[in-house]
């Protein structure tokens, strides 16, 4: 993927894939599902899912934008938010 082609599709995408690597149940992935409640990641689980995520969309997720995250669509918000800031998200 090239650095300027992120969209919202694309994003939520790679998200479902990482996350379903982590889930520890069959819960279809919507922006409500909650990463703890629905879909079992522990707080060890939610740093290795935030590690992967960095290194997939190679960039750098900051701890406060942890801090509000819960569902799937938190995430993929705060990573949007972040390739904007960086001039690679295309709206």
């Amino acid at each position: 993927m090239s650095a300027a082609t992120w969209t919202h599709d694309n994003v939520m995408a790679e998200l479902k894939t990482v996350l379903k690597h982590y889930a520890q149940s069959e819960v279809e992935l919507t922006d409500k599902t909650e990463l703890v409640g629905d879909l079992g990641i522990d707080s060890l689980g939610v740093m290795e899912v935030v590690a992967d995520l960095e290194s997939k969309f190679e960039l750098a997720i900051e701890d406060e934008d942890l801090q509000a995250v819960q569902t799937v669509g938190d995430v993929v918000r705060a990573l949007e938010a972040r390739l904007r800031q960086l001039g690679r998200f295309a709206d």
